[in-house]
């Protein structure tokens, strides 16, 4: 009987990266009954309470959970919300036919922790609102706010989505060119990818080319997104695959086809020093966490490039949850998305500007002195943590 953490996180403890922030707790958990593996990383408890998403994926790494749970920390200290970052991973694929039993096992780790407020858990990649619903206080009774239809899609699908676009738009206007008419590359096509891809056409970008684990869809004129998302309510992931018309080509191949905008929505260290060397893009504002590997913010920078950071484009989520503690609607959470997330890019973008650094790093500046810690200055390597 398994009594260890999980062998690959047990070998990365010794190399796991502290600062003056965190992280103050890693705490793994297994259940012998269902051999549940999972952890939870508690980045700072100087809040008393924090929060972040629960990750499901049967490769998972301790060194991502760290950086997942920092990014939680930088988000919040950007929407100034009185939280500490965390993050949680279960070691397992969610098409696993144990999925069930093994998230009725992490819920019971949850309850206590989420009563007396030391974490508090939503969905992340592998996981969704519902599955932690029978940690709200009616037991998952009624729908919460991030269940709720809205448009043929719940909020929860729609909302990250939507600040990404929000962030696109605030960051196009201020480099002088319109977000309508640009040609924007998207990276994933899941719950918020659906979402990003659908506020996109509101706002007269064209899409030209979508990525899935199998393949890219690239279409120069402009992808058809009503069509997209029909075909991705029938065949999933395959949904590029049953759009004829337009060429498939190399996932990889998102990254160079010719675009204004790069929305990278996928796993961790999407970006890598060679990927920015060859991208094409002017603006990138992820939807995915940490997609930026080390040193390639400044690259970009570096050759003209915008790299917004992802703990202030893809902060949708967390303002919906802060809008149903709240008692707010979904129209409240729309407005709240659209002035918190096109703020800040504004912000962070003037930093970068007057301080001559990258924008993630100026985020991380601003992140930090709003912690209320010693802030590194815009050129150090401030973010290096989160890569």
């Amino acid at each position: 009987m398994a009594t260890q953490p999980h062998p690959s996180a047990s070998a990365e403890l010794t190399l796991v990266p502290l600062d003056d922030i965190g992280p103050e707790r890693i705490l793994f958990h297994y259940d012998p009954a269902s051999d549940m593996r999972a952890v939870i990383v508690i980045d700072t408890t100087r809040f008393g309470l924090t929060a972040g998403g629960v990750r499901m994926a049967a490769d998972l790494t301790l060194t991502e959970m760290v950086r997942l749970a920092r990014a939680m920390t930088y988000k919040f200290a950007m929407l100034e919300l009185p939280c500490g970052g965390a993050k949680a991973g279960i070691w397992l694929d969610p098409s696993d036919p144990r999925r069930a039993q093994i998230m009725r096992a992490f819920i019971d780790v949850l309850r206590p922790l989420a009563a007396s407020r030391t974490y508090m858990a939503g969905a992340d990649m592998g996981t969704s609102a519902a599955d932690f619903a029978a940690l709200r206080p009616d037991g998952g009774a009624s729908p919460g706010l991030g269940e709720q239809e809205f448009e043929g899609m719940s909020l929860e699908e729609q909302l990250t989505g939507y600040g990404v676009v929000v962030a696109a738009r605030a960051a196009a206007e201020i480099l002088g060119w319109p977000l309508m008419g640009a040609r924007v590359a998207l990276e994933g096509f899941g719950k918020v990818g659906a979402g990003a891809a659908k506020f996109l056409a509101r706002e007269g970008a064209r899409l030209v080319a979508v990525s899935t684990v199998r393949a890219t869809l690239h279409r120069p004129e402009g992808l058809d997104v009503a069509r997209l998302l029909a075909l991705r309510r029938a065949h999933g992931d395959a949904a590029i695959e049953h759009y004829d018309g337009s060429e498939l080509l190399p996932r990889e191949a998102l990254f160079t086809v010719p675009a204004e905008v790069l929305i990278p929505g996928a796993r961790p260290d999407a970006m890598d020093i060679a990927t920015a060397d060859a991208l094409t893009a002017r603006l990138v504002v992820p939807a995915a966490n940490i997609p930026y590997a080390t040193g390639v913010p400044q690259r970009l920078h570096a050759r003209g490039v915008v790299p917004l950071p992802d703990f202030v484009t893809n902060a949708g989520g967390v303002l919906t949850g802060l809008v149903e503690l709240q008692g707010g609607t979904a129209a409240d959470a729309f407005a709240m998305v659209q002035e918190r997330i096109a703020q800040n890019v504004r912000l962070i973008l003037d930093v970068a500007r007057r301080g001559g650094c990258s924008s993630y790093d100026a985020a991380v500046g601003v992140a930090r002195r709003r912690l209320g810690q010693r802030c590194t200055e815009p050129d150090a390597p401030a973010g290096d943590l989160l890569r």
